[in-house]
């Protein structure tokens, strides 16, 4: 967990005294929380591909420092485990409009990942271990299904209810 606030350090030397500060957290940078993202939210990019937001024309989500984000893909995938988990960060909510400043990918503490088995598939869990504010997408890349039998997703079937 990141640690935030003041800190001084003294650090002697042959002259005159030389005093480094670390910058501390603005605001409520680091007050941890835990945010769940919309059951069926976010969108499949073919069949074994799931993103929190497409690249351009969504806001991203809010991930300041210490909060985690929870995803639940299974509704769109079915009850495969994840292979890669990828976090795309940003300074602004939304990076590609009107000349955005753009977005990178996540590393280090910047985006922590957590994956962990909940009944019908997997939970992503994604934790900005720092005290530093980024808007957030995230893309969760699975194994080519077996063909073996998997059911129609849950979010599959409950957006095409109506269709004809």
């Amino acid at each position: 967990m990141a640690v935030c606030g003041a800190g001084w350090l003294a650090i002697p030397t042959v002259g005159p005294a030389l005093a480094m500060g670390q910058a501390g957290c603005a605001g409520d940078d680091c007050n941890s929380d835990t945010q769940t993202f919309a059951a069926c939210g976010g969108e499949p990019v073919g069949p074994d591909e799931w993103e929190s937001a497409p690249i351009a024309g969504t806001p991203y989500l809010d991930f300041h420092g210490e909060r985690t984000w929870i995803f639940n893909p299974s509704g769109w995938v079915g009850a495969r485990q994840p292979v890669t988990v990828t976090a795309y960060l940003s300074l602004v909510q939304q990076p590609n409009a009107d000349g955005g400043s753009g977005f990178a990918n996540a590393s280090g503490n910047l985006a922590e990942y957590t994956v962990l088995p909940v009944a019908g598939g997997w939970q992503v869990q994604v934790l900005n271990d720092t005290c530093a504010q980024y808007y957030l997408r995230v893309v969760v890349d699975y194994a080519p299904a077996d063909g073996g039998p998997q059911g129609a997703p849950a979010c599959a079937t409950a957006s095409d209810a109506g269709k004809d």
